[in-house]
């Protein structure tokens, strides 16, 4: 129960990764509010951290309509006076070779990696400034950091991820001096329900680039966000750690 009486938001919280996140963060005693467009996705999350006797909140939304957040983010600060905890997890990839990108996909893929980290960090740091006590965690991914060679195609996406590296450097050393830190999660493959098509072939060249040749369980992940959640980490802000299996190394 390291996170007894905290409040955190958690965007995607509809999605696989995000249910994984949010109700971990339940299970260490926070409040969980989610952010994602799936409603009926939320409600099911919900139920999830009600299971651990802490409280939940939802609001489907646009991420990358920077008033609909705003609003959203305030009902939240309404509710439950503050926020403690942001977890920026919410995005997704497409792939598309940069020779064919179209501006459209292009932007898309901005908005949804970037922008949304931008809509709702800015809802949320106005809080934690105010009490002088947060703690912002954003995941981008191995893309950032290795340029995307598991998927070919991915620029875009890994550019979207790379400015979350950057969002997160920067705005660490803004808010160092007021309690708030800000910290980086850059993922590999991850073991979820997405991976349950690959075909051998595309197993063994995805494991191939990994030397541990493992896949990230989502669960370890999850752990890791409540470690840079906790009171211990407070003199731990700017980091960007690879959850990767060795790969960008």
């Amino acid at each position: 129960m390291r996170l007894q009486g905290k409040r955190a938001v958690v965007t995607g919280a509809a999605g696989a990764l995000g249910r994984v996140i949010a109700e971990t963060l339940a299970a260490e005693g926070a409040d969980v509010a989610g952010l994602d467009l799936n409603a009926e996705g939320l409600e099911s999350t919900a139920a999830a951290v009600r299971s651990h006797g802490t409280r939940a909140l939802s609001a489907a939304v646009d991420l990358t309509d920077f008033d609909a957040v705003q609003d959203a983010v305030a009902g939240f600060v309404e509710e439950w006076g503050a926020i403690d905890i942001l977890l920026n997890g919410a995005g997704g990839g497409a792939v598309s070779y940069f020779h064919e990108m179209t501006p459209e996909t292009w932007n898309t893929q901005i908005d949804r990696n970037l922008n949304s980290v931008f809509n709702v960090t800015r809802a949320v740091l106005p809080s934690m400034l105010e009490q002088k006590h947060g703690r912002i965690i954003n995941i981008a991914s191995v893309a950032a950091i290795a340029g995307g060679r598991l998927v070919r195609g991915a620029t875009a996406y890994a550019t979207a991820k790379a400015g979350v590296v950057g969002l997160t450097k920067a705005l660490a050393i803004e808010v160092a001096d007021s309690g708030v830190t800000v910290n980086c999660l850059a993922p590999g493959a991850q073991g979820t329900n997405a991976r349950d098509n690959d075909t051998p072939e595309r197993r063994e060249a995805l494991l191939s680039q990994i030397p541990t040749r493992l896949l990230g369980e989502p669960e370890h992940l999850a752990q890791t966000v409540v470690f840079f959640a906790a009171p211990e980490t407070v003199n731990v802000t700017g980091v960007i750690l690879p959850l990767d299996g060795g790969h960008s190394i």
